[in-house]
Parts: structure tokens; C-alpha cells; sequence
């Protein structure tokens, strides 16, 4: 299965077996549980950098 590297933002792949993410382009190895911790907090980021990009710019 295909995931996101949270290091690089290219094609990483998940071992289901190892419950681990492995980029092989660098060469990232994270546990699945780290894994989702670290995408909830860029989420987090990208929309308060969106919401304060907005409240700036307004209509």
C-alpha cells in the first residue's frame, strides 16, 4: 500500500506486516502509529497557515 513520506512528500509504501512507513527515497522508517501522528499535525499546520493566509487577504 502507497502512503505519503512526511519527510520528503514522495511515494512512500506501508508494510502492513510490519505496521511500518519506509521511503526509499530517504530512506524514512516510521512506525504506522508515528506515521499518523506527524500527517495529523502538518494538517494542522497547513490549515491554520491557510486561515491566517485568509484572515490577511479577506475578500
Amino acid at each position: 500500500m502507497d502512503a505519503k513520506c512526511v519527510n520528503c512528500n514522495m511515494r512512500a509504501e506501508f508494510n502492513i506486516e510490519e505496521n511500518k512507513i519506509t521511503c526509499k527515497r530517504c530512506k524514512l522508517e516510521i512506525d504506522y502509529d508515528d506515521y499518523i501522528e506527524q500527517m495529523k499535525e502538518k494538517a494542522a499546520t497547513l490549515a491554520d497557515d491557510f486561515q491566517s493566509s485568509w484572515n490577511r487577504r479577506g475578500f
